[in-house]
């Protein structure tokens, strides 16, 4: 393997280290024995080495690999630090491990070479998350994206074929197309202004996202994924199985179900009065935040079906932003507080209203299945609610 990894990952990639470790450290674990039982938005969620079923290990992968994002380390510095460790504790090589006293799977041994793998596919899509971050925080100014292949001999045909596409970064088709979408994959995605576009006479493309069956892991079985329609080439293009999902779009906040209801409440607050919810804010005022982008909002005490966190969506944001009314981000707070500690609550047909009165005023916070709808406010409730 060349060298010059760090050159390819941290500089080709024109990407403020921080970024890439703020995502990977937003990551928990996920475990499947195979790669096709960790869903690809669980992936891009937790960590993951498919065949790892040992939380250790994965721990002592994950932790190499945020030490290669922090420090710059190639991948002969991340191998030279985890060799030793999985052939200690009897990870390295061919095989499965199985636990001598109580017969349990623990997973399967990792090849020097599948560590080549495991640490591209990573730092690509650290990478590329951070790079998203700061691509959709600059979406204003440079509302479109433009893929780019390396195109050299070793570029597969289906990626060339996708150098210099051009779509709206809003696009639904990023959610599948941002990349890595394939292991091996080293294309990248920039940013362009309109003034850009005009002046190059560059084609901005609005494929119609469709769905296909992929096979996917298991000779036979099928699962729907999404696709487009390559304007640029007119085949179908889909991203291989495993991957398909953009993982800054999923990745920026860490599961929050798994910790205890106050430390989420307080990280939780704090994302709603830090600079990530204060971008996000701005680009739903200017209509360019991404309609799947999501922010937690409150946590729930008591368990509910599904998450106990309550999210809203980029879409309610952006309509909660541009009303004549608008809901500020200080607001935000109020629907956190009103949502955790109401004084009313009001819940029909799946949907409840959360009443928190402040200083004379009602606020009202209604939620459905785990998402902020709207946040109203006025010195009578009864006029806050349904009827009746």
């Amino acid at each position: 393997m060349p060298t010059p990894e760090k050159v390819e990952l941290a500089y080709a990639l024109q990407l403020a280290p921080a970024e890439a470790v703020a995502y990977f450290e937003s990551k928990g674990y996920a475990i499947g024995l195979h790669w096709y039982d960790v869903y690809a938005e669980a992936q891009a969620k937790a960590f993951t080495i498919a065949g790892v079923m040992k939380l250790d290990i994965l721990k002592d992968m994950r932790d190499g690999l945020q030490k290669a994002l922090q420090e710059g380390d190639t991948q002969t510095d991340f191998n030279r630090q985890i060799l030793p460790i999985l052939e200690r504790k009897g990870w390295l090589g061919k095989g499965v491990v199985i636990d001598e006293t109580t017969g349990e799977l623990q997973g399967k041994r990792l090849m020097p070479r599948r560590l080549d793998t495991i640490f591209r596919t990573n730092m690509q899509s650290a990478y590329n998350a951070g790079r998203y971050r700061e691509q959709m925080a600059n979406a204003a100014s440079r509302p479109y994206l433009e893929r780019v292949a390396v195109m050299d001999s070793h570029t597969r045909p289906v990626h060339a074929g996708l150098n210099g596409f051009i779509a709206p970064i809003d696009s639904p088709v990023w959610g599948f197309l941002y990349p890595p979408d394939a292991y091996g994959c080293r294309c990248r995605v920039r940013a362009r202004s309109a003034a850009e576009v005009e002046k190059q006479g560059l084609t901005v493309y609005h494929p119609d996202v469709i769905e296909i069956d992929q096979e996917f892991g298991i000779p036979g079985e099928t699962r729907k994924v999404p696709a487009m329609i390559n304007p640029m080439t007119g085949a179908v293009y889909a991203a291989d199985p495993g991957f398909g999902i953009n993982p800054g779009k999923v990745a920026w906040q860490p599961e929050l179900d798994r910790y205890a209801t106050p430390a989420a409440r307080q990280y939780i607050t704090a994302t709603l009065t830090g600079p990530d919810f204060v971008r996000g804010y701005a680009l739903a005022q200017a209509g360019a935040l991404d309609s799947e982008q999501r922010y937690p909002v409150a946590m729930l005490a008591q368990p509910a079906e599904g998450s106990r966190v309550v999210q809203v969506r980029g879409s309610t944001l952006t309509t909660m932003a541009t009303a004549d009314e608008p809901v500020t981000p200080a607001m935000f707070l109020l629907a956190q507080q009103a949502i955790q500690h109401p004084a009313k609550t009001v819940a029909r047909d799946g949907t409840v209203w959360y009443c928190l009165e402040r200083r004379g005023e009602w606020w009202v916070a209604q939620v459905r299945a785990g998402e902020l709808l709207t946040l109203a406010h006025g010195d009578v409730l009864d006029a806050l609610l349904p009827e009746g």
